[in-house]
């Protein structure tokens, strides 16, 4: 029962009758018609409300039969151009008149000539039905059932037109038909779990040796199956002509979309409420929070889609950037050197988190300017990292956070264009989804805040990425994916002195181009 509502007795049931006083309009509080219209006359349809419906007229007079084009139609009689002589005359008794639409005859039989008007240059002949009314009924449905089945949306009924219809590539369908079917076994078999397990197990947010056991029995069962599919999938797309991959993807999107959009991680993902995909909750979503959902099956499906290897490169440079970090502090504090440290697209700072999280101690001035075009993102990281360096670091930390568009820096109008003195400067995500020329321009823009011996990160997945069938299907996640050499190449564009080199995280999606300044 929905909150607020009132049991009742007797004939009040949910779905019953309802009564007089809750219709809309009272039977007496409808109006009739008023001055020579209280004399009712069947209603007349001119041709042009009849949509599709073919028409055709037929008048046999004085012997001639002569072909018509329909004015209008009612129950009771109908009008109809006249281009001959002679002309009917008013009251003549017609003894053999057709009226079809479509291959339906709704009349055919005597009519008595009720005017003739000229109008326009055109006559204009109506007619009253003699033997029998006509089923306006009839043609009024057939009108509205044509012009319906011949809406678009009706037309894609055609198998051969179907968005999702693509020729061969069976593989990659019966991969998607089959993960289809596993889902929906899961949804059911979690929903039927979550029915027989404490509440506290399933949605608590404390831990418990239950809680762990179930995590890990939908981790390395579950989980595993979906993730392995995942990238047979991609593999299999990888194989298809390019012209083939819309219908691929209207395919996936009508199979598995349901059950896929029932992760909250994906969910945001694909529909971007900030804008633009891998926000800041997105990628808080892929760091932690992992088994989360308001079913277990959402859990279980959050669990699998964080796992895929593009999300796991995202927790692995997070390492990767953190650890370069930690290095580099280790360094400065072993010459007593001040360390500056800027993070472009920061997101909400993982990396710096962590790292001022678990150090024991900082033993140098310490700076880390936070930039990032997204305030929700740097309202986050500030509350947390506040926090943090109010508690551990105090009088030895600063953390500057800068408001600014990627627009602005590309162009070189922000604070950056003129900093520098910087001994780590890193951007994780963001070259993802640039061009090559402003791939160089912003390398190159970053690559000169840097104090020498100083070193640039920049972050790019390749293409050989094997979640792209997820990403780019059904969370339309769209990046600029990079070989190796190309990275290379681009970076030695953007700063022909620097030392460049190679850095890998664990899977080898997300590859990072170190710049290093002699």
């Amino acid at each position: 029962m929905p909150p607020g509502q009132q049991e009742s007795g007797g004939a009040e049931q949910a779905g019953s009758t309802p009564s007089a006083s809750e219709r809309s309009r009272h039977y007496t509080e409808l109006e009739g018609a008023r001055g020579r219209d209280v004399f009712f006359r069947p209603e007349r349809y001119p041709r042009a409300e009849l949509g599709p419906v073919g028409v055709a007229v037929e008048v046999m007079h004085q012997g001639t039969l002569r072909r018509c084009e329909l004015q209008d139609v009612s129950q009771s009689g109908f009008a109809f151009e006249w281009h001959w002589e002679p002309l009917p005359q008013l009251g003549e008794l017609i003894d053999e008149v057709t009226l079809r639409f479509d291959d339906h005859e709704a009349y055919r039989g005597h009519v008595r000539v009720s005017s003739v008007r000229r109008q326009d240059d055109v006559t204009r002949v109506g007619v009253s039905l003699v033997d029998t009314l006509m089923n306006i009924d009839d043609v009024l449905s057939l009108r509205d059932v044509k012009a319906r089945i011949a809406a678009p949306d009706f037309q894609g009924l055609v198998l051969r037109d179907a968005p999702w219809r693509v020729q061969g590539q069976e593989l990659f369908k019966a991969l998607v038909a089959d993960l289809r079917l596993f889902l929906e076994d899961a949804e059911q078999r979690f929903g039927a779990l979550e029915a027989a397990l404490p509440w506290h197990v399933v949605h608590g947010e404390q831990e418990s040796p239950a809680r762990e056991a179930l995590i890990e029995r939908i981790r390395s069962g579950f989980v595993a199956e979906v993730v392995s599919v995942s990238k047979e999938l991609d593999s299999a797309l990888r194989a298809a002509p390019r012209q083939s991959r819309e219908a691929m993807r209207a395919f996936s999107l009508r199979q598995l979309d349901a059950q896929l959009m029932a992760s909250p991680m994906a969910y945001r993902a694909r529909h971007k409420p900030l804008g633009y995909p891998g926000d800041f909750e997105v990628m808080n979503g892929m760091y932690g929070r992992h088994f989360s959902g308001p079913t277990l099956f959402a859990k279980a499906m959050n669990l699998a889609l964080v796992m895929i290897p593009a999300a796991q490169a995202v927790r692995n440079r997070k390492e990767l950037v953190k650890g370069r970090l930690w290095a580099a502090l280790d360094a400065h504090s072993e010459r007593g050197e001040p360390l500056r440290i800027l993070s472009v697209a920061a997101g909400p700072a993982e990396e710096v988190f962590g790292l001022l999280a678990q150090r024991e101690q900082i033993e140098v001035p310490l700076e880390i300017v936070l930039f990032d075009q997204d305030r929700s993102a740097l309202a986050y990281s500030y509350a947390r990292l506040s926090r943090l360096v109010a508690a551990r670091w105090q009088g030895t930390v600063r953390v500057v956070h800068l408001h600014d568009s990627i627009t602005r820096l590309l162009r070189g109008s922000t604070q950056l264009a003129a900093a520098s003195g910087f001994h780590a400067v890193y951007a994780c995500g963001l070259f993802d989804y640039l061009q090559p020329h402003s791939w160089v321009s912003l390398c190159r823009t970053l690559y000169e805040t840097l104090a020498p011996g100083g070193t640039l990160y920049v972050g790019n997945m390749v293409p050989a990425c094997p979640s792209r069938w997820l990403m780019e299907f059904h969370l339309d996640w769209f990046l600029e994916y990079r070989e190796r050499a190309e990275l290379l190449e681009l970076a030695r564009r953007a700063a022909p002195g620097a030392l460049c080199t190679l850095l890998e995280e664990p899977t080898g999606v997300n590859p990072f181009v170190a710049l290093t300044r002699e």
